[in-house]
C-alpha cells in the first residue's frame, strides 16, 4: 500500500481522524504535565527583568544535560510509529532550509528544536542567483549541535547593533574564521554582533536553539558575504512587522477613529515602528497628526527619526508659491 492510499483511507475514516486528534491531546498533556516540560522550566525560571546573559547562562545549564532531548526525541519517535498521521503539538517552524518546534516559550526566551536539511542547503549554495548574505539576528542565542552532520562553519563579526542603528553607519562585516562542529557541542553568540554560517555537511543536522528575548537589538542586518557591505535590516521581533501592517491597514480602511490608539505607539521603543506608525497617521489625517510630528521632529530620541519628520515638517509648512499668469 503506498502512502497515498494510507492518506486516503485515513481521511475517509472519521473515528481514525478522531482517534489521532485524541493522542495529540493526550501527548499535549503529557508533555504540559511531565518531567521534560517541568524540567525545561524549572531550568529557564529567572526573575521577570532578567538579562540577556542571564538568560543565556540558564539556557547553556539547560543544554549540557543531554537526557531530557533524548527523551523528547523518544516519546516523538513512538508517538509517529504508532500513528503517522500524529503531529507533534508544538508550533511549527517552517523555512526553504529549517523545520523545527518550539519547545518552550514565554516573555524570556524561545526554546526550539529543529532539523537544519543538507539537501536544501546544497540546492542553495549551487543553485543561488544572487549572492549570499550573512544575517546577524539581532539576539543573544544559544545553539546546541545534537548532531552537526560533520558541519563546517564560517564565523562573521559586525558592529553592534544598537537602540541607535543608522544604517550609514552600519559599516562592513567581518570574517572571524572556520572550523568544523562536533556533535553535542554548544555554541554562544551574540546575534547583535556576531554570527555563523553552514558552509559545509556531511548530513542533516540536529540543533536546540534558545533565543533570548531581554536587550535585543531593534533590528536584525544582513552583510553581503562577497563584498561584506551592509544590504539591509529587518524587524527582530514579530511584534513590531505587526504594529505596522495594523496601522498600514487602518490608514488603508481610512479608519479616522483609530487615530488616538495609532498614536500611542510612537512611543514604541523601535525608532523604525515610531516612522512607520508617523507615515501611517499622515495619511489618514494630517490635522490630528501635526502636533506629534512637531514633537516627533523636536524630540524623537533616534536621530534619523528626527532628520524624517523634519523634512516632512518643512514640506508641509513650506509657503505656497502661486503659480504664475501667462499673459
Amino acid at each position: 500500500m503506498i502512502v497515498g492510499d494510507d492518506l486516503r483511507a485515513w481521511l475517509s475514516d472519521g473515528a481514525a481522524q478522531r482517534r489521532t486528534r485524541k493522542e495529540i491531546d493526550t501527548f499535549a498533556a503529557q508533555w504540559r504535565g511531565g518531567t521534560v516540560r517541568r524540567s525545561l522550566a524549572a531550568q529557564m525560571a529567572l526573575p521577570p527583568h532578567a538579562s540577556a546573559e542571564q538568560v543565556r547562562d540558564a539556557a547553556c545549564r539547560l543544554f549540557a544535560e543531554p537526557s531530557w532531548v533524548d527523551r523528547l526525541i523518544g516519546n516523538l519517535a513512538a508517538a509517529l510509529r504508532h500513528d503517522p498521521f500524529f503531529e507533534p503539538p508544538f508550533q511549527d517552524i517552517h523555512g526553504d532550509i529549517h523545520r523545527g518546534l518550539v519547545l518552550l516559550e514565554d516573555d524570556l526566551v524561545s526554546i526550539a528544536m529543529g532539523v537544519t536539511n543538507i539537501a536544501s542547503l546544497a540546492a542553495r549554495k549551487i543553485g543561488k542567483s544572487a549572492r549570499a548574505s550573512v544575517a546577524f539576528s539581532g539576539h543573544v542565542e544559544v545553539f546546541k549541535f545534537v548532531k552537526a552532520g560533520g558541519a563546517r562553519l564560517s564565523f562573521w563579526t559586525a558592529p553592534l547593533i544598537g537602540e541607535d542603528f543608522m544604517a550609514a553607519e552600519a559599516g562592513r562585516c567581518r570574517r572571524a574564521g572556520e572550523r568544523r562542529i562536533e556533535d553535542g557541542e554548544i555554541l554562544v553568540l551574540d546575534g547583535r554582533c556576531e554570527s555563523f554560517v553552514v558552509e559545509h555537511a556531511t548530513s542533516n543536522l540536529l540543533l536546540l536553539q534558545a533565543t533570548a528575548k531581554p536587550d535585543r537589538a531593534p533590528v536584525s542586518v544582513e552583510y553581503d558575504s562577497e563584498s561584506h557591505e551592509y544590504v539591509g535590516c529587518s524587524a527582530a521581533d514579530d511584534s513590531a512587522s505587526r504594529i505596522q501592517m495594523l496601522t498600514t491597514l487602518l490608514r488603508k480602511l481610512g479608519h479616522d477613529a483609530a487615530v488616538p490608539a495609532m498614536a500611542e505607539f510612537l512611543d514604541h521603543p523601535n525608532f523604525f515602528v515610531r516612522w512607520h506608525v508617523m507615515r501611517e497617521l499622515l495619511g489618514l489625517d494630517v490635522v490630528a497628526a501635526m502636533p506629534h510630528l512637531k514633537r516627533m521632529a523636536a524630540r524623537d530620541r533616534h536621530p534619523e527619526t528626527r532628520r524624517a519628520a523634519r523634512a516632512v515638517l518643512d514640506q508641509i509648512e513650506a509657503p505656497r508659491v502661486a503659480p504664475r499668469k501667462v499673459a
